[in-house]
């Protein structure tokens, strides 16, 4: 009787065993992921590589010590930005359709287990994020978050088909402010409230036939959770370069200025005697004058005639080539028109005078350019358990998982960094001190190129490397309207076996 006892009771408290199992490990998720802050959408596109950035709205949940170099003021509200990855609608829905079956739920369940079973070793989830509001300026800058949602599934098959989910809903207040604390040092501090709903557990097959609904109220664990972040940025003098400007002062100078005295006209004289040599020849002349006066009145009178005829229709080389006396007629001396002389002295009289000038003298200015920066933030300093709310769920029993301190550094380079047009690179490591971090889940780069010039247009691209899979994006600004857009991968698998998540994300918000 007692073996036949014995034998009954195996099977039920085989079962009873296995239930006990299952509910227990539905307490904990097996994701291995590491759920850090708050990330945009634009730094999502480029690697999540922002540390050293920080020059957007978004600088208060990455780094406060952007606070410092903040040129212009900002507020954004985002209306919608959503991303998912490409199976999980399709799950989401395929497990609400298995739901529906008619029958019993053991029916129920197996038609889910199947759905399960088909989607195994695919990444699954999403990020939602709505109604956000920041206002940044240069010093101090304020934040209110409504809703920032992560959603990551996964399949196991221990104890059989389950859904692994690990949700995270929060919403932010935070006020953020930073200062320049020493020379190309700056320093900044964002003091944060959280209410945080989340869901971490794996939820067995026959679990979602009674309640095929994956983010139900029922599974949230909630708590609240005061803390704060310390940031530093540090420009080193390391490859600067100084582009010196120059500013012009004008200053009322006396100058005396002299004019030099004008040159004389030159005559031009081709095959003509020289002025001596005509002085010779005038005497010459006039001995032959005073030898022909003693010729009759008669053949002297002719002879004068002749003569003029002569040097009237002669050219002067011919008179030239008749003798020096003929050449005495035609030099004549240089005459100066009287206009010219008139301008000329009006010339050296103006020379004379005083006048006042204004010399323009040019002051170098040195603008230095520090190309590296150099970033720091300590994320969670407070760290540790949440405080238990009941907002959500008012059954809740349980909060969220403890907040790790964390920190991150990155580095920022300026390829080109022109008044209208800049290229960066970034190299940032985070979530260093965490318990699950690996190099690949630390590993954050990228690159951007930014055309922005002026305060209401704005074209960014952008790429890069998150956690070891490929970032893309690009962000469009005209006049107030702001668009995101991102694809990137992220490391949802263990640090042996590596799953890449792949999110298609887009926001659309005002920036003003």
């Amino acid at each position: 009787m007692k073996s036949f006892i014995r034998v009954q009771l195996s099977p039920l408290l085989g079962i009873l065993f296995s239930i006990i199992s299952l509910n227990a490990y539905a307490a904990q998720s097996l994701s291995p992921k590491i759920s850090g802050p708050y990330s945009s959408i634009r730094t999502l596109g480029m690697g999540n590589a922002f540390t050293a950035v920080a020059d957007d709205y978004s600088l208060i949940m990455y780094n406060p010590a952007g606070f410092a170099r903040k040129k212009h003021n900002e507020i954004q509200l985002s209306l919608l930005g959503a991303g998912v990855s490409a199976k999980t609608l399709t799950v989401a829905s395929d497990i609400q359709k298995a739901s529906d079956t008619v029958g019993t739920d053991a029916q129920k369940a197996q038609a889910i287990s199947e759905v399960l079973e088909k989607y195994y070793g695919q990444s699954l989830g999403g990020k939602v994020q709505a109604l956000e509001f920041f206002w940044v300026r240069n010093g101090w800058g304020v934040a209110l978050l409504p809703l920032d949602l992560t959603i990551d599934m996964s399949i196991h098959k221990q104890l059989g088909p389950a859904l692994d989910l690990n949700v995270k809903g929060d919403t932010t207040m935070a006020f953020g402010y930073g200062r320049e604390i020493m020379k190309n040092v700056d320093a900044g501090i964002t003091f944060k409230y959280l209410h945080r709903v989340s869901v971490e557990e794996v939820v067995p097959a026959f679990e979602l036939a009674t309640d095929p609904n994956v983010l139900s109220d029922k599974r949230f664990r909630e708590g609240t959770k005061l803390d704060f972040d310390l940031g530093f940025m540090w420009r080193p003098n390391w490859f600067n370069s100084s582009t010196t400007s120059q500013t012009t002062e004008i200053e009322p100078v006396k100058v005396e200025t002299t004019s030099p005295a004008p040159e004389e006209p030159k005559a031009e004289v081709s095959e003509e005697p020289k002025k001596e040599e005509v002085k010779t020849e005038e005497k010459k002349t006039e001995e032959i004058k005073a030898t022909e006066e003693r010729k009759p009145q008669a053949e002297e009178a002719a002879g004068t005639k002749d003569a003029k005829a002569t040097v009237d229709e002669t050219k002067p080389e011919a008179k030239l080539a008749e003798g020096p006396a003929a050449a005495a007629d035609v030099v004549a001396p240089v005459e100066i028109k009287e206009e010219d002389k008139v301008a000329e002295e009006k010339k050296s009289e103006e020379s004379k005078k005083e006048e006042t000038k204004t010399v323009e003298t040019s002051v170098p200015e040195s603008d230095e350019r520090f190309p590296l920066t150099l970033g720091f933030v300590v994320h969670n300093v407070i760290g540790g358990e949440f405080a238990l709310s009941k907002i959500a769920n008012k059954l809740a029993t349980e909060v969220p998982a403890k907040q790790h301190r964390v920190i991150d550094v990155g580095s920022q380079y300026m390829l080109r960094d022109g008044e209208d047009f800049k290229i960066r690179y970034m190299l940032d490591f985070h979530n260093i001190l965490h318990p699950e971090i690996t190099l690949n889940k630390s590993f954050h780069t990228g690159i951007e190129m930014d055309y922005s010039p002026n305060t209401w247009f704005k074209t960014q691209l952008r790429a890069g490397i998150n956690q070891m899979y490929f970032t893309a994006g690009a962000s469009f600004l005209l006049g107030i309207i702001n668009l995101d857009f991102a694809t990137y991968g992220e490391e949802v698998g263990s640090a042996n076996t590596k799953i890449e998540n792949r999110v298609m994300a887009l926001k659309l918000g005002f920036n003003f």
